[in-house]
């Protein structure tokens, strides 16, 4: 399956964290070239966002806030994993999910905020409903 994990440091004092979410020489190759960044809020405890995948788009998350069960499935081979992905821990941890992985975010707390970078712009034409979380 497509996906990597990366922990990086978060630097916290009395104002509060800062974290280098990504950085140019993260991106392999052609993906040096700007795609799009964005972030995704989670209203309540038990919202569920995402259940797509797409054809081209590799994907780059971290939660800044609260804490998210997230399900992933390669859709090759339909292997399943499921992991959790905590704003709060010392260590941040940053998602990585290549091509044709669907991918699902549910808020396991009360707030949550997750922030996105994709290699390129949305488009409709490469995204692809399927549930894999509820």
């Amino acid at each position: 399956m497509d996906y990597k994990i990366h922990k990086t440091n978060k630097y916290t004092d009395e104002r509060g964290d800062l974290v280098v979410f990504l950085k140019r020489n993260d991106l392999p190759g052609i993906e040096n070239e700007f795609g799009q960044i964005y972030f995704v809020t989670f209203t309540d405890k038990g919202v569920v966002r995402g259940n797509h995948y797409h054809k081209k788009w590799r994907e780059w998350f971290g939660v800044v806030q609260g804490k998210l069960q997230v399900a992933l499935k390669d859709i090759k081979t339909g292997e399943m994993i499921e992991l959790v992905l905590d704003g709060n821990k010392h260590l941040y941890t940053r998602l990585e999910i290549g091509p044709n992985i669907v991918h699902a975010f549910k808020s396991i707390t009360k707030n949550a905020s997750l922030l996105n970078y994709a290699n390129s712009p949305w488009s409709s034409e490469d995204t692809f409903k399927e549930i894999i979380l509820t």
